[in-house]
């Protein structure tokens, strides 16, 4: 999900992991009112003082209103679960995919021991919940069934609950929707799996209503147990099919090329060379002197510079990829005290200036060119490519799609892209740790705006909007794929 440091002399790596308690994990535990509000200005002076992003597409008065309101909320004990839901909220108000917030790490304990988990996967279409796999093969629910309600809890209910929940770019809707999905191989959970316990009710059945994929008019009930830790994550791994981020093909004449992740160790756990992989692939498609490519970026959460470097096998002209790269501070972080693991925040003076306005900027020669102008590959492709993409391309694979756009490079099919155009906040993590409740939030420190121009807090809008229905999506029917090679029979390249 997250993009790479290009420059890994930002921040002093020191060993810095804070110690912890050892205590019993006890989920009914309450914290007092005061402990809850001594972590909220943890958390407040965090986002205040390091993020760099806080007021990038809400304004400072209204961002400090909110702030205050959720402040309110904390005059009585809590549970852990129950304060997570502020801080939850408060870090999605940023509209941030990369300022992400976890449990502490006694309940991620206690996630192994619980029978909680959805028996079924869901894909969403329309505001709608399907039925997308399910944990018994035989069970109750079919594959395509319409799930109407969950103990009581409309299907509309559900949605409006837990997509707010989920840390997102801009004003982008379509990356909270398919991260209640199955929406990356090298993610090991959904949002939907977490957040449910959490937000609706920790419970070990659920009474579904529901309409079955032959039979829509008809309205069934059904209860079925949660499965367990160990279930689940036998179940989620069947269903994600972990395989090769990269796969190149042809189908006809048609050059395929889908890249499901530019993340290091995907491509390790595959011996996946990319640099290699793209330099015989553009070769490849040269000497057939291959007309369109679709290229198949669905589901990829972004990675590293191997995205960075596709793009210049991609583009025609030259292009300059940053506009700004920014930090909130220099020096330590204000929270450095409340910082868990290797990275302590350090941002040396050294590799920053400061602008008229105050802000601090990195200087350009800490990002490998990337301020300067950067030339098409030598076996660029000069033929006419098509994107796939959806909600959960994100981060980098969202910048890739984001310059083919921006040069008019490619046609698009499928969905709105879940990564703004403008540019991400990303690299050089830290990881906050509220004192008393131990919650973490990943908070990244570089704010980047790309050389493009975009629509405030929107992704890549797509040429042609393409969703699939759940009778294709259950026959294994590829929808958007099927559609783009349709179009260049039309179109005959």
């Amino acid at each position: 999900m997250k993009i790479a440091t290009y420059l890994i002399s930002l921040v002093l790596l020191v060993s810095n992991i804070k110690g912890y308690g050892q205590e019993e994990y006890r989920r009914d535990k309450s914290f007092t009112a005061a402990a809850l509000q001594e972590d909220f200005a943890i958390l407040r002076k965090a986002l205040e003082t390091t993020y760099p992003s806080l007021y990038r597409f809400t304004d400072s008065l209204n961002m400090s209103k909110y702030l205050d309101h959720q402040y309110t909320k904390l005059d009585k004990p809590m549970t852990e679960t129950e304060f997570y839901k502020v801080i939850a909220l408060t870090c999605a108000s940023a509209n941030d995919e990369h300022l992400i917030p976890n449990p502490s790490e006694g309940y991620e304990v206690y996630l192994k021991n619980a029978a909680h988990y959805f028996p079924f996967s869901l894909k969403i279409i329309d505001r709608r919940l399907y039925v997308r796999k399910t944990f018994q093969l035989e069970g109750p629910l079919p594959v395509g069934a319409e799930i109407l309600s969950i103990n009581g809890h409309s299907a509309e209910e559900i949605l409006n609950i837990l997509l707010p929940t989920i840390p997102s770019d801009g004003y982008l809707q379509t990356f909270n929707i398919r991260h209640l999905e199955d929406y990356c191989v090298t993610q090991n959970r959904n949002l939907f799996d977490l957040n449910y316990p959490i937000f609706l009710e920790d419970t070990t059945s659920f009474r579904i209503a529901f309409t079955h994929p032959v039979s829509r008019s008809e309205k069934k009930m059904v209860t079925v147990p949660a499965i367990d830790h160990e279930s689940y994550k036998e179940f989620y791994w069947q269903r994600m099919a972990y395989k090769a981020p990269l796969e190149f093909k042809y189908l006809g004449r048609v050059a395929y090329l889908r890249i499901s992740s530019f993340i290091q160790r995907h491509r390790d756990d595959f011996n996946q060379d990319f640099y290699a992989l793209y330099d015989s692939i553009f070769h490849q498609l040269k000497e057939n002197k291959t007309k369109s490519m679709v290229l198949d970026l669905r589901n990829n959460e972004g990675g590293d510079a191997a995205g960075e470097k596709l793009i210049r096998y991609l583009l025609t002209e030259p292009y300059v990829h940053y506009k700004y790269t920014e930090v909130k501070y220099s020096g330590y972080p204000a929270v450095a005290d409340y910082l868990q693991g290797e990275n302590d925040g350090f941002i040396a003076d050294s590799v920053l200036f400061q602008t008229s306005s105050g802000k601090y900027r990195i200087k350009e020669k800490f990002y490998n060119g990337l301020f300067d102008q950067q030339e098409p590959m030598k076996n660029h492709f000069k033929g006419t490519v098509y994107v796939l993409a959806n909600g959960a391309t994100g981060s980098m694979a969202s910048v890739v799609a984001t310059f083919l756009k921006s040069h008019n490079r490619a046609i698009f099919i499928g969905e709105e892209t879940g990564g703004a155009m403008e540019g991400n906040t990303s690299e050089a993590y830290v990881q906050l740790r509220l004192p008393n409740t131990k919650i973490r939030i990943e908070i990244p420190l570089v704010k980047k705006g790309n050389n493009v121009d975009f629509v405030k807090g929107r992704g890549v809008i797509p040429d042609y909007f393409i969703t699939p229905d759940i009778e294709d999506i259950s026959k294994g029917i590829d929808t958007e794929l099927n559609f783009v090679l349709d179009l260049i029979s039309i179109r005959k390249y």
